[in-house]
């Protein structure tokens, strides 16, 4: 099957040249299920200088890594801002001086957030994507927290092609941490506070990292679904 050939040597590929923020997890030790892989994917802003932020995002910037006092301004942040600057900014300039308060009361420090993903190639792989699932706990507008479903033009849509890869995946789902848009919602009240309440959000992402976005965490919600 080429799908397999072709994953085998790029699993080959990233054991020799390992992705910084990636984690590849073996299940059975073995390549015995090379058409699905799990990894933990490290979001922090030490790996921000590996790559453009319009490749990988700019963990930086994100409120999963920042407290929302510490979020960089609506004009200046890239990942809180992504897909808000396409909506209201006079609503969210509103609100993010009315929660700014509340914000500064978070006590967690900055840090590294961790996310854990399965990815099940198709037959036909690279000429279709991985079904890509999250694993984690989230809270993001673009990705459904029932079932771990993201929405992503590159990843599940039209923007898909043969040259893409595992490498370039793992950097497509580092950016979409970064920049959730609320144009293309899988949870409506997410994007809702993203657009309106944008300090509001921050501060919520914030939190949900500290509390489901550990390594620890990550690692728990692989051994779940392996087993």
């Amino acid at each position: 099957m080429a799908a397999t050939k072709r994953l085998a040597k790029e699993r080959v590929s990233i054991e020799r040249d390992p992705i910084p923020y990636v984690t590849l997890v073996d299940d059975d030790g073995d390549d015995g299920n090379i058409l699905q892989w799990k990894i933990v994917l490290e979001l922090s802003p030490s790996h921000d200088s590996l790559d453009e932020p319009s490749v990988i995002g700019k963990a930086s910037e994100s409120p999963y890594c920042n407290p929302p006092s510490e979020t960089p301004s609506k004009e200046k942040s890239r990942g809180l801002l992504a897909g808000v600057a396409r909506a209201a900014k006079a609503s969210a300039s509103k609100s993010s001086s009315s929660d700014a308060g509340a914000a500064s009361s978070i006590s967690r420090p900055a840090g590294p957030a961790y996310f854990a993903f399965k990815f099940e190639f198709p037959a036909n792989y690279p000429f279709k994507p991985p079904l890509i699932t999250v694993l984690s706990k989230s809270y993001h507008p673009n990705i459904k927290a029932s079932t771990g479903e993201i929405c992503d033009s590159m990843l599940t849509g039209e923007g898909w092609g043969p040259t893409l890869n595992v490498k370039k995946v793992c950097a497509q789902l580092r950016k979409f941490l970064c920049d959730p848009d609320p144009d293309h919602p899988l949870e409506s009240e997410i994007a809702q506070t993203l657009v309106d309440k944008p300090n509001e959000y921050a501060k919520t992402a914030f939190k949900h990292a500290g509390d489901h976005c550990t390594r620890e965490k990550a690692t728990k919600a692989i051994v779940s679904a392996t087993n």
